[in-house]
C-alpha cells in the first residue's frame, strides 16, 4: 500500500473555514474562538497527522474533529497547559498513564475534539491485540468492565486495540477488534437482545453485516460511578456511503459526506451504528488530511489494504 498524498496541504485557517461549514451543513455548535484556540495549541500534530472529521444523525449533536497521533508528546499535558482541559475526574485522566506503563508498545493515540466543546476524547491505542481481562487489571478501568467479562466472553469479543477517555460524558470507551467468527446477523442479533434491543429494521441487520468486509470493530462504553453497560457501537471501515450493502444514511448524515471539506481526492470513510441507553442512532466519519487507510495500517497495525 502505498500512501496517497494530498494535491493541497494542510493549512490552519482553512481548516477553521472547512470545519465551519461542515457544522453549518448538520446544524452542529460551532464555538469559532475555542476551536482556533485549539488549532493553535494542537498545530503541530495538525499538520502532520491524519485528520477526520465526525457527526451523527441526532439533530444537535456536536461536530468532530479528531487526529490519530503515535509519538511521545504528552497531548494531555499540552492541553492542560495551556488551559483548554476540561474538569475531569481522576480516573478519566489517570486511564492513558497506567496503560501506557504497563501494556508494551501502546502509545497515545491522539484526540477527538468537539467544535462546540472543546477536547472530548483522549485515545490510546493498546500496541496491538490485548486481552479484555489483561485490560480490566487496571485500577484506573471502571469495575464495570470487570463484571462484564462474562458477557465479552460470551460474545466472543476478546481483543481489545483501542481505549477512550471522554471528557464530555465522564465515561470510557473500549474497542474490541471484531473476530471472523462475529460477522454474521445471528452475533448481531443475540448482542442486540442481550442489550435491550434497538430500532433497526430487520434488512439493516443483514446490510451492517455485509458492510463488515474491509474492517470491523465494536465499542463499549462504561462510567466509573454506573454497574451497567452503556452504549455500544459497531463499526464499519473505509465504506462507500451511498453504496451497497450501507445501510441507508439518516437526512442529517446524508448530506454529510458531500457538504463536508476535505482535502483526499478519495476520503475514507466509517460508519457506526450505536445501540443503547440512548436509543439507536449513526455516526459517520470522513478523512479530512492524509492517508488514514496508510497510517492505521503501517502505524497502528489494521490492515485496511484488503478484503477481509
Amino acid at each position: 500500500m502505498s500512501e496517497r498524498i494530498d494535491p493541497v496541504p494542510y493549512e490552519p485557517e482553512a481548516f477553521l473555514a472547512d470545519l465551519r461549514q461542515a457544522a453549518e451543513a448538520i446544524g452542529a455548535p460551532f464555538d469559532e474562538a475555542m476551536v482556533r484556540r485549539t488549532l493553535e495549541v494542537f498545530d503541530a500534530e495538525l499538520r502532520r497527522c491524519v485528520v477526520q472529521l465526525k457527526a451523527t444523525s441526532r439533530p444537535g449533536d456536536g461536530l468532530y474533529y479528531r487526529f490519530f497521533y503515535k509519538w511521545e508528546r504528552d497531548l494531555t499535558e499540552v492541553a492542560r497547559q495551556a488551559g483548554i482541559l476540561p474538569p475531569a475526574a481522576p480516573p478519566l485522566l489517570e486511564l492513558q498513564p497506567q496503560l501506557l506503563a504497563g501494556l508494551p508498545g501502546s502509545t497515545r493515540a491522539g484526540l477527538d475534539l468537539d467544535a462546540g466543546f472543546g477536547i472530548a476524547k483522549i485515545w490510546t491505542f493498546t500496541g496491538g491485540p490485548v486481552p479484555v481481562e489483561a485490560l480490566a487489571r487496571y485500577p484506573a478501568v471502571p469495575d464495570s468492565v470487570r463484571t462484564h467479562l462474562p458477557f465479552f466472553a460470551r460474545h466472543g469479543l476478546k481483543h481489545v486495540f483501542f481505549t477512550a477517555s471522554d471528557l464530555q460524558r465522564n465515561s470510557m470507551n473500549v474497542y474490541f477488534i471484531l473476530e471472523e467468527d462475529c460477522r454474521h446477523e445471528a452475533w448481531l442479533r443475540a448482542l442486540v437482545a442481550d442489550t435491550g434491543g434497538a430500532d433497526a429494521s430487520a434488512e439493516d441487520y443483514q446490510r451492517m453485516v455485509e458492510s463488515l468486509a474491509v474492517s470491523a470493530g465494536v465499542g463499549f462504553t462504561f462510567r466509573w460511578d454506573q454497574p451497567e453497560l452503556g452504549r455500544w457501537c459497531l463499526y464499519a471501515l473505509n465504506v462507500e456511503p451511498g453504496a451497497a450493502p450501507l445501510p441507508d444514511l439518516p437526512p442529517r448524515l446524508a448530506r454529510f459526506p458531500a457538504q463536508a471539506p476535505t482535502l483526499n481526492e478519495d476520503p475514507q470513510f466509517n460508519v457506526a451504528w450505536s445501540f443503547g441507553p440512548a436509543r439507536f442512532y449513526v455516526k459517520l466519519e470522513k478523512s479530512y488530511a492524509r492517508d488514514a487507510d496508510h497510517f492505521l495500517t503501517y502505524e497502528m497495525g489494521g490492515d485496511l489494504s484488503h478484503l477481509a
